[in-house]
């Protein structure tokens, strides 16, 4: 919209005395213009003189604002003195005709260049070449009708915030472009939600970011502009331009704001994130640096116990929060999910100032049943020139060590980490071929009565390599467990125990029977009750004599599923045995709903106690409750001829342990006698 020379006239006047030069200029003469009634004249001094040039000033940020059609900012040097410029388009009709030649500068007179000290400036406003320094007198407010004149172009959306960042003025435009009525409250409501940028600190001047509407995406470009009391030197408000740039984007190459910016957070995806701090290690590569990567602990829990809106709800506070804790130095992003990215140097990493900022997002999540943990790896940049996809990968293994529970837990790379993740690798990649090669075998440990009597065994995965010997459980057992690979192990498991219980038909040991576990992956990746009727088919032995074990955690993470699959296998004559009783929190509710054929004790319910009498009186009523609902007892990690015959007085059925036996291999257990 242009407008005329006498409203023209007007509005300069009125920003008279708001800033400390205020003229307008005809960029492509270099002239400084006079607005006679009726008349537009050009001064006979060049508008460079004002910086004390002689020749074009060769950033013309007034030259840029007519060309773009956008509010265009730069700083100039005059006389020592920092000049901040706003050079805002300005067309103007001129006898009939619509004149698009012209701008309007706005000049505040900052401090001597190079004098101003840190602490001073940084107070009041960023040290951002692009900021705006506005030097406003009279009330903190901002009127409305000079905020609605500060941008003369239609196009252009304003929003103005106070000091405390409620919204005092929004124009017509702004409504309009974000499909909002006429209401600041709805508008304030609205930016506090939708807006990604550092409004809080003023850390950056000029940002792009997405806005869809009704299926429909628009790319909006963000100038925001700190007003700044230059007397006592405090921010009093913000003055946010939104100019939309989607049609420039898409003809003019713009559209690669998608290719290294976040859809959803508006700030940098992997590329972009990869690509910045490429570019600031190129710069400064003796500057010391880390490289930081984070995620909330079952990010996928929380969409589906509270919606994707409320997910995505969450991810763009982080994203907000994260350009609160940054300076203008730092790079930050969003790679995928809910993981985060950031790059900052070392000095400037706060743990305080994560923990407080994770505390404010936390809080964001009334719910008494998912609480946000916060994991952050933090990997100290040691060579530069290093891929910065490793780098990010080191700080990922960092952030996997962590196991606990806490609001958040951050977790520094180190070389330990490093050789611990090498032979986690080694231990996976090594795992298939291991399996076909049959290096993995089963080991019985014995589980007998109280005369020494042998009554099955429960079958324990050993793999025996053939260069290193048999391999510690320890060492592979969590890792195929964390890497989703345990159930293949079990699988085979299984099928080896199937396989000796068909061997000892028509030997002394076929009334043995061997137990198998079933942990919660096996729940997750297989059918459960189709591998072992298929087993005992395949086989041709009895169901009875291949017991299924199944611990109280792999029940409690479905349990509604767990009691039918387990009735339904009870029904073909397969025994089901409860593993680890006592462990878990709810054990006495499970056996309500839960029919179950035996019941295992766990060894912790045998030592690790201050009194042995209590121990012993929960222990007795424990079996006693069991064998009331027609459950054989079998305690397992007895040690002592002490504990046997405590456990035989009070009524076990059966004893597992190390007092008997270890696990030993199948040739080593047919040859057992106790």
């Amino acid at each position: 919209m242009a407008l005329e020379i006498k409203d023209l006239r007007e509005y300069i006047d009125k920003m008279q005395g708001m800033y400390d030069i205020v003229r307008l200029v005809e960029p492509a003469s270099c002239n400084a213009v006079s607005l006679e009634p009726g008349d537009i004249k050009k001064e006979e001094e060049k508008c460079y003189a004002t910086w004390g040039k002689c020749d074009r000033c060769t950033n013309c940020s007034s030259y840029q604002a007519c060309v773009s059609n956008r509010v265009q900012e730069k700083t100039e040097i005059r006389d020592g003195i920092e000049c901040r410029v706003i050079s805002i388009p300005s067309p103007i009709i001129d006898n009939g005709i619509m004149k698009n030649t012209y701008c309007i500068e706005l000049v505040s007179f900052g401090n001597k260049a190079g004098d101003m000290k840190d602490e001073d400036f940084y107070a009041c406003v960023d040290s951002n070449e692009d900021a705006l320094y506005v030097s406003i007198v009279g009330n903190k407010r901002v009127s409305d009708d000079i905020i609605s004149l500060a941008l003369l172009d239609s196009e252009i959306g304003i929003i103005c915030l106070d000091e405390d960042e409620n919204c005092i003025y929004s124009n017509k435009k702004a409504f309009k472009m974000f499909h909002i009525p006429n209401e600041l409250r709805r508008m304030q409501d609205f930016l506090k939600s939708w807006i990604t940028s550092n409004v809080e600190k003023r850390k950056e001047s000029i940002w792009s970011q997405f806005f869809i509407y009704d299926g429909t995406e628009y790319l909006y470009e963000l100038h925001m502009m700190p007003a700044v009391d230059s007397i006592k030197k405090k921010i009093i408000g913000t003055c946010i331009a939104v100019m939309d740039v989607t049609e420039e984007a898409v003809h003019t190459g713009g559209v690669k704001f998608r290719e290294t910016h976040d859809v959803l957070t508006g700030i940098y995806n992997q590329e972009g994130f990869f690509k910045e701090v490429k570019e600031k290690l190129i710069e400064t590569p003796d500057e010391d640096y880390y490289i930081i990567c984070s995620n909330i602990k079952k990010f996928k829990l929380l969409n589906q116990l509270f919606g994707m809106e409320k997910g995505d709800e969450i991810l763009k506070l982080i994203a907000h929060n994260i350009q609160k804790w940054c300076t203008a130095d730092d790079v930050y992003g969003r790679t995928h999910s809910d993981e985060f990215v950031l790059f900052m140097k070392k000095r400037e990493f706060k743990t305080r100032v994560f923990e407080d900022g994770i505390k404010e997002i936390s809080s964001m999540l009334d719910s008494s049943i998912y609480r946000l943990h916060f994991q952050i790896g933090v990997y100290e940049i040691k060579n530069p020139r290093e891929s910065i996809y490793e780098m990010l990968d080191k700080a990922r293994m960092a952030m996997e060590t962590i196991f606990d529970n806490k609001e958040v837990s951050i977790a520094f790379f180190s070389e330990d980490i490093m050789s611990k993740f090498l032979r986690e690798n080694e231990i996976i990649n090594s795992f298939n071929i291991a399996l076909e090669k049959g290096e993995f075998h089963i080991f019985l440990q014995p589980q007998v009565d109280y005369n020494g009597n042998i009554q099955g065994g429960e079958a324990l995965a050993r793999w025996i390599h053939p260069e290193k010997g048999i391999v510690a459980p320890g060492t592979f057992i969590g890792v195929l467990e964390n890497a989703n690979l345990i159930y293949k192990m079990d699988r085979y498991v299984w099928e080896l125990a199937a396989r000796q219980i068909c061997a000892w038909k028509g030997t002394d040991k076929e009334n043995l029977r061997i137990s198998v576990n079933i942990s919660p992956k096996d729940l997750q990746f297989l059918d459960i009750e189709v591998v072992f009727t298929d087993l005992v088919e395949k086989y041709d032995i009895e169901p009875g004599k291949l017991n299924l074990e199944i611990t109280e955690t792999a029940v409690a993470s479905n349990v509604g599923r767990c009691i039918e699959l387990m009735s339904r296998l009870r029904q073909k004559g397969f025994l089901v045995e409860i593993d680890d009783f006592g462990s878990g929190y709810s054990s006495l509710n499970l056996l309500k709903d839960f029919e179950v054929d035996v019941l295992k004790i766990d060894m912790n319910f045998l030592s690790n106690t201050g009194s042995q009498k209590r121990t012993d009186i929960i222990l007795e009523h424990v079996i006693s409750m069991a064998q009331k609902l027609d459950m054989q007892v079998i305690a397992e990690g007895v040690e002592t001829k002490q504990q046997l015959e405590m456990l035989n007085s009070i009524g076990c059925d059966f004893f597992q342990g190390y007092y008997f036996s270890k696990p030993v291999d199948v040739a080593t257990f047919e040859k057992l006698r106790f």
